[in-house]
């Protein structure tokens, strides 16, 4: 084989490979086009799954309501601005969650509900609770007292 075309070789096949899996960056619509610009540059260079996650990510961005955005927003700041244990304890928990019979699910909404309609003092009482509770590696509760309307 030539020299050339030796070295040449391993390049041109990478693009074949990347040019019949990628998505090009034309099929995208104008909207997703905005909002995934930064990506621009180094789209052909992605691979087929990060391109057709960021597609995906970007058309449930679009569909959003401008309050479902500014949710997710703040969600995501809040997620970075958590340690890389503070990540690993909040997806543990939520498999944690996740697992647990509808029952238990809608017990622990109505008490986040109740939680998130009390005073700052009365959640601060409830916070120092559960710090204590956590120390002691009681985290999640196996057996949560039930809860009912009139337990406020």
């Amino acid at each position: 084989m030539h020299p050339t075309l030796k070295s040449i070789l391993p390049v041109s096949i990478l693009f074949i490979s990347l040019s019949t899996t990628a998505t090009p960056w034309s099929d995208l619509t104008p909207a997703e086009q905005k909002l995934l610009k930064s990506y621009a540059g180094e789209w052909i260079s992605l691979g087929k799954n990060k391109q057709d996650k960021l597609s995906n990510a970007s058309q449930l961005w679009l569909q959003m309501t401008i309050e479902q955005r500014k949710r997710l927003k703040k969600r995501l700041n809040g997620w970075k601005r958590m340690t890389a244990e503070e990540r690993l304890r909040t997806k543990k928990w939520f498999q944690w969650y996740q697992q647990q019979p509808e029952e238990i699910q809608q017990r622990i909404q109505f008490g986040k509900k109740q939680y998130q309609e009390l005073s700052a003092a009365q959640k601060k009482v409830i916070h120092l609770k559960w710090v204590d509770t956590a120390k002691r590696n009681d985290y999640p509760v196996k057996d949560p007292l039930p809860l009912t309307a009139s337990s406020k």
